[in-house]
């Protein structure tokens, strides 16, 4: 749906509050079209159209491509270029535009406030070298510069490794590689461990290396890992005592040992995996436990597959989740795993501070088992299910509707808003409107229905 502005209204707003309004907007194209409203709306509007810079690629005909760079607009406009902070290039131009490369780094070399470069290469050798030094060359002369994010296919070459060594104060890099030569910042941690923040790694052959370079990290607060062998993430963590936020693979483990807790006492945890067992892959909770043995998790996300359908969670992991997170757990969204009603009633009863589930529901014939297992959920905002119903129960889940959803709302000590059954998601809000008379308003609570698009992200 497209924003509507009014004439009336805008000139009324300070100016001092129109940007974080319109920093709620998603879409570039209703940013473009508060542009056009007024010089109020356009100075206010610009930066925030010009703050990330992409390439986009037309497909026209069969084998031939139209590259839309941004480029261009910025050597016709280069007052734009102090705007920009977050920038993303791609070979592809270089293969299918390589006019246009010159003035893509012309254009980079004007963005003195640039804090964010992503370099993404899908070439299988390293035919685009040149150009990606040439980039790096120019990110080397701009001095704002602090992420730095790479996406190969052929991996990187011993030059390219080379340059990007030269870097130092960076808060965050991400290097994700599908083949070539792995690289875990070896002879470039040491001069990164005062500023580097945030890393994340998904190179070839991970497994294989030693995670004592991470001990050059101490200041690290977000990790991302793909690769990295189960059985090394506690000795990770003991060397990265700042760590908050991890997201890495359940490859399998060994024996679980509990005798050294990991420094680390993180907030978020986030594990990726899969089984041919709807019991999940051995030793996969035991694993989780021993990473949070603290009192400290906030946010749990687990991303599944198995062969045989939804994975399923043993209840004991649950209760001794709570025995360490009881008062911290805010976030349950584990996606594809199945819980039962009565792991949903424990959740909610035994984690009184909970604030959004989603999980896969087992089993259910009516919903209002669902609300009677949400009952001791009283700080619980957001639910979403994938609903497993009984046989005959099309009927019972057709008519949960707005009116239900809404009565699920504001029952006592409710502070639900958000409600996803499958693919529908209700959403409910306190809006003001105008009385019959037109002269004073109400506050009335609204839920609206739409269709969940994406549900496990």
């Amino acid at each position: 749906m497209g924003l509507l502005v009014y004439e009336p209204v805008t000139s009324s707003l300070p100016a001092d509050i129109i940007t974080p309004i319109l920093e709620q907007l998603a879409d570039r194209r209703d940013l473009g079209r508060c542009a056009l409203v007024n010089s109020v709306f356009h100075r206010a509007a610009i930066p925030l159209l010009y703050r990330t810079l992409d390439v986009k690629t037309k497909r026209q005909g069969y084998e031939s491509f139209i590259i839309v760079h941004p480029s261009k607009t910025l050597l016709r406009r280069p007052e734009y270029a102090k705007y920009v902070r977050y920038v993303r290039e791609t070979a592809t131009v270089g293969f299918y535009e390589p006019k246009l490369i010159s003035d893509c780094r012309k254009a980079l070399r004007m963005c003195i406030n640039l804090r964010s470069f992503t370099w993404v290469d899908d070439a299988h050798d390293t035919i685009n070298d040149d150009n990606f030094l040439a980039y790096l060359s120019i990110l080397r002369s701009l001095p704002r510069v602090i992420e730095l994010i790479i996406r190969t296919s052929a991996g990187i070459s011993d030059e390219v490794w080379s340059k990007l060594t030269e870097f130092t104060g960076l808060h965050k890099i991400a290097i994700w590689c599908l083949h070539g030569k792995a690289r875990v910042l070896q002879g470039w941690s040491e001069q990164l461990g005062s500023s580097l923040t945030h890393l994340e790694l998904g190179v070839s052959d991970l497994s294989r290396q030693h995670p004592n370079f991470l001990s050059h990290l101490p200041g690290l607060k977000t990790l991302r890992l793909k690769g990295a062998p189960s059985n090394s993430i506690p000795e990770i963590l003991s060397v990265l005592p700042n760590l908050v936020s991890l997201d890495t693979e359940y490859l399998g483990a060994g024996r679980i040992f509990n005798d050294d807790q990991p420094a680390a006492s993180l907030r978020e945890l986030t594990v990726r995996t899969s089984s041919v067992d709807l019991q999940g892959p051995p030793n996969l909770w035991p694993w989780i436990a021993s990473l949070i043995p603290r009192p400290s998790l906030e946010t749990l996300k687990l991303h599944t597959f198995s062969t045989q359908g939804d994975m399923s969670m043993p209840r004991m992991f649950l209760l001794d989740l709570a025995k360490t997170h009881k008062h911290t757990l805010k976030h349950f969204n584990v996606n594809s795993v199945q819980l039962t009603l009565q792991d949903i009633e424990c959740l909610c009863t035994m984690f009184p501070n909970l604030e959004t589930v989603s999980c896969s529901l087992a089993w259910c014939k009516d919903h209002n088992d669902i609300k009677n297992a949400i009952a001791n959920g009283h700080n619980l905002r957001s639910l979403q299910l994938s609903v497993h119903w009984g046989r005959g129960s099309f009927a019972v889940r057709s008519r949960f509707n707005d009116e239900e959803a809404k009565e699920w709302m504001l029952r006592e000590n409710s502070r639900l808003r958000q409600v996803g059954l499958g693919d529908t998601l209700y959403i409910g809000k306190w809006v003001r409107k105008p009385t019959t008379d037109g002269k004073t308003t109400t506050l009335e609570f609204e839920v609206l229905r739409d269709v969940v698009q994406d549900s496990w992200i």
